[in-house]
This record gives structure tokens, sequence and C-alpha cells, in this order.
């Protein structure tokens, strides 16, 4: 049998939990899996997990065998990288992106660079709670974040996304038009909870592009919060209140005056991109160039 892709399969089933979720990944059946963890428990002389007809748990031999794993494909993925390092990417590459940046920013840059290497899979992850880049199979995180909390973890800038505020036309003809900060502190604000801004927007005064001066903050408040950003968009269209969002993500709503962007005396501080990786384990080739690509798409753009 073949002893790398019994390596394989092991790593995705201690990090999936389940026979089934990983012989659904690898377009298998259970048997295959199984098959396969007789075989690595007859080669290492140890039971490596312990399973009934509902779940399953690892011996601590099984623990130790999933580093080697890891240990195994990366040492893998290295050699194959540093032998054809001018080659075609291959493989899989799998990407962790908050849904409304992956569906209003990422998704038309994913769908090039999969053009531009068609024999790469891409398996993108969306949900806007953080993700957790240890056993988890990916490969990278885009995040809204400078500084991760996980010191094992590095973060590259890829580039800044400009955030406007904007609000219906039947919200302002209502409520009437603000033309100061201080004014958001008497208007209804549709609040994204992930932020780090959440419930008190930064700004900067005009002109500074949030380069050269600190930003500084207004408590705002409102009828409703949420985890996701097209759900405040969506609200601000119905005139629920004023929404601080990326332009990328309103662009058609303003295009048909739906939404209408408030101009006042200072402006929103732009939120910067990363893209987050481990430390301790190889970045695949396919990683890197990714993340080169990505770069340079949103430092022009």
């Amino acid at each position: 049998m073949d002893r790398l892709k019994g390596v394989e399969y092991f790593k995705r089933i201690y990090e999936l939990g389940s026979f089934t979720a990983a012989a659904d990944e690898f377009q298998c059946s259970n048997a295959v899996i199984s098959k396969y963890v007789r075989f690595l428990e007859s080669w290492t002389g140890s039971k490596l997990i312990n399973r009934n007809t509902r779940t399953i748990s690892f011996t601590d031999e099984g623990e130790r065998f999933y580093t080697y794993c890891l240990s195994i494909i990366e040492q893998t993925s290295e050699m194959l990288d540093s032998v054809a390092d001018t080659g075609d990417l291959s493989g899989e590459l799998v990407i962790a992106s908050p849904v409304s940046l992956s569906m209003k920013v990422m998704a038309p840059l994913i769908f090039q660079f999969r053009q531009a290497y068609p024999q790469l899979t891409i398996r993108l992850q969306m949900s806007d709670q953080l993700t957790s880049l240890v056993g988890s199979g990916v490969d990278l995180a885009i995040r809204g974040i400078g500084s991760p909390e996980d010191s094992s973890l590095i973060a590259v800038r890829l580039g800044a996304l400009e955030r406007v505020l904007v609000a219906s036309p039947m919200y302002l003809a209502s409520a009437g038009t603000p033309l100061t900060v201080e004014d958001l502190r008497q208007h209804q604000c549709l609040i994204y909870s992930l932020s780090t801004d959440a419930k008190s927007w930064e700004f900067v005064p005009a002109g500074a592009a949030g380069r050269s001066h600190a930003p500084f903050s207004v408590a705002v408040s409102g009828p409703l919060v949420a985890d996701n950003s097209l759900v405040l968009v969506d609200a601000a269209v119905a005139g629920l209140g004023i929404a601080l969002v990326p332009r990328a993500y309103i662009r058609q709503e303003l295009a048909d005056d739906k939404l209408r962007k408030l101009e006042l005396d200072a402006l929103p501080a732009r939120r910067s991109i990363y893209a987050v990786y481990s430390d301790r384990h190889y970045l695949p080739r396919r990683a890197r160039l990714f993340i080169d690509f990505l770069r340079a798409s949103l430092e022009s753009g």
C-alpha cells in the first residue's frame, strides 16, 4: 500500500475527527480509509485510533503519529517544491477568509490565480470567525488584523481597504444627514461585531489618509449588530441606519443610488488586509506565490 497516502489519510482523519469526513474529502469509501488505518497500525506496531460505531479517539501513539504525519507531509512538499521550483503549481491550496471579503474581493482574485495555474486545486473556507491554523489543514488565512495574538503566526500585509460611511436616501430623508463625526452619536449606526472598532469607529483627519496621523474614535450605537458586513449593507439599503463598510462591498449600491456616501469632517480609518500563516510549518510554494499575487493585486488596486 502507498505509505505516504496513508499518512495523508491519517492526518485528515485526525483533523476532521471522522473517517466519513476524510473519505468524503478524498472521494473514497470508508472501507478504504479503514484499510489504510489498519495498514498504518500494522506498520507502526501500535494501536493509533480507538473507534466504535459512533466516535473515534486517538491513543497516545496516535497523537505522536499525527505529529510525524505533519513532518513527513511538510518535508515532502518542501522537497517537491525544491526540485520543481519553476514548474507549474499543483496540489491543493487551502485558504480561510471572511465571508464578505471572500465574496466581494477575494473571489475574483482567486479565479485569476487559478486560471494562471490550471493544475492547482483551491479550497476556500469562508467564515467570519477566526480560523485556527494549527491542525486545521489551512495553508493561510486572510484577516483584517495586524498582529496575531498567537506569537507563532506570521502576518504579511497585502494591502488596505478604503472604508466609507453610507446610508440610504430613505434614512437620510427621515433622520437628516450628519455633517461631522460627532453627529454620528445621534444617529442609528449598524455595527460589525467582529471589527476592532466595532462600537467605537475610528477616523483620521481629512487628507491624512491614515498614514501620518493617529486615529481617533467616536462611540456609536444602533439597532443592528451582525458578524457579517453584507448583512449590514442590506440593512443600510433597507433604511435601518448608517453603515461603515469597505467601498469594495457597495460599488453597485452606490451606482444605483441605493446608498449614498457621507462626507464628514474626517475620514474612516482604512483597514489593512493580511495573509496569516504558521511559522511552525513549512509554507508551500503555491501559498507563497498566492501571497505575492494578492499583494501585487491589492496594492495596485
